[in-house]
This record gives structure tokens, sequence and C-alpha cells, in this order.
């Protein structure tokens, strides 16, 4: 799987009752479940073995977003988190069937945590790898 840089500047309002800003559609969708797929398979390089809930394949246009998928986004990145760094991302909503639905301000938590994730797991990877030590002393005894 490999990784999308993530959208962090989600936005919308609404102006004589009409929604104007982004719309969350299936590239979006697909962005998001690959880029926690890449985040476990990175944690489980230097952490414990652990897994997600799969999402199947990519969705395309036609296809439909249903509450469990989303939530179980959620619940990928709490998973994720919750094996590797613990870093406090908030509190994220449980969406149910024909209930609320995803704003751009729970998108931009969403894929602002997910690029933290990555940074600081990105970091620690290549820091580890490239770590060395030294238990002689130079020259010999």
């Amino acid at each position: 799987m490999a990784w999308s840089t993530p959208k962090t500047d989600w936005h919308g309002e609404t102006v004589d009752d009409v929604y104007i800003g982004d719309r969350f559609n299936a590239v979006d969708f697909n962005r998001i479940k690959n880029n926690l797929e890449y985040l476990r398979g990175l944690a489980i390089k230097m952490y414990e073995e652990f897994s997600i809930h799969s999402l199947g394949n990519d969705r395309t246009p036609k296809d439909y977003f249903y509450a469990d998928e989303i939530n179980q986004l959620e619940e990928n990145l709490t998973t994720i988190n919750s094996k590797t760094l613990k870093r406090s991302y908030g509190t994220p909503p449980i969406y149910v069937d024909n209930g609320n639905v995803m704003d751009f301000n729970e998108l931009n938590r969403l894929e602002s945590a997910i690029l933290d994730l990555y940074n600081k797991l990105t970091n620690e990877y290549e820091g580890r790898r490239m770590f060395t030590w030294n238990f002689g002393m130079k020259g010999g005894l």
C-alpha cells in the first residue's frame, strides 16, 4: 500500500441554506483507508503485531459509504494510535445510519491525526534504522 498525502485543508460553509465547500468522495475514502493500512504496516515493523478492520477494495464513484465504514476508519486510527504512540487526537463521533455525517472539521481532525502519526512513526523508523552503537574503544586496548 502506498502513502498518499492527506487532505488537511477541508473547508465548508452554508450560504442561504446551501452547502458550499469540499465534498467527501470515493477518492477521499480510499486515501484515508489506504493511509491507515500503510500506517499499520509501518507500525508493526517497530511494535507488536496488531490488526485493524479491513474495509475491502477501493471504492468507486458509484459506491456508497455507510456509517459503520466511517466508524471503522475512526476505529482503525484509534487502534494504530493506541498500539503505538498513544497521542491525543480528540474524541471521534459515532456515526449512525441516517444520522450525523462527517463534516469538514471531523475530516480535518481525522486526516491531520493520520498525517501526524505518519510523520512521527516515519521519524521513529528512520531514526531506528540509522542509529549505530560503538561498543569498542578506538584504537583497541
